[in-house]
């Protein structure tokens, strides 16, 4: 993805195009005051994939079981004693 710098004075008269064309060039916008850079716009992908590197850390599609809570341990404490002692190591 490659990176443009505009001028905030121009982008505030042209921002609907300069946001249009990020989105179509793949584009990252750097946004450029008098006293340097004030702001980046980074357009969203055109499409999900569905590949892995799409869903990692979005969350998007996960359900927790019923009555289940994120803070909730993955193990109860009895069940701790199972696991090898050296992963990890």
């Amino acid at each position: 993805m490659s990176m443009r710098k505009v001028a905030l004075s121009h982008f505030a008269s042209h921002c609907v195009e300069e946001i249009a064309a990020a989105q179509r060039d793949h584009s990252v916008l750097e946004i450029v005051g008098s006293d340097g850079p004030v702001a980046l716009v980074n357009p969203l992908p055109s499409q999900v994939s569905g590949t892995v590197a799409d869903w990692i850390g979005s969350g998007a599609g996960y359900k927790l079981a019923a009555g289940a809570a994120l803070e909730d341990p993955a193990f109860e404490p009895e069940e701790w004693d199972e696991f090898p002692q050296d992963v990890g190591a």
